[in-house]
């Protein structure tokens, strides 16, 4: 008899601490899903771009560049155009 209840004081004690767990998984989850929309939230408010439809409006001009080196390198040339409308962020060059 004082091994069943040995044995059922265990089962409820696990059961809670079980019970416990998946509350703190679904807190968890929740804020993690809260914080990534949050920081995306952020990051659209502060990181410039632009709209598509604001760069048709925009003028933009071109110049050819060409730049040589005495150091053995090959030259190379390509275009480059400027544009009046705000800056923007650019990653992954090579």
């Amino acid at each position: 008899m004082e091994n069943t209840k040995a044995a059922d004081a265990r089962i409820s004690a696990r059961e809670r601490a079980l019970s416990l767990l998946n509350n703190m998984t679904a807190g968890i989850v929740f804020a993690a899903l809260a914080g990534v929309g949050i920081f995306g939230a952020i990051s659209e408010i502060t990181i410039p771009g632009v709209s598509a439809s604001s760069s048709t409006a925009t003028s933009a001009t071109s110049s050819s560049a060409s730049t040589s080196s005495s150091s053995g390198l090959q030259s190379s040339s390509g275009t480059v155009s400027t544009s009046s409308s705000s800056p923007v962020a650019v990653s992954g060059g090579s």
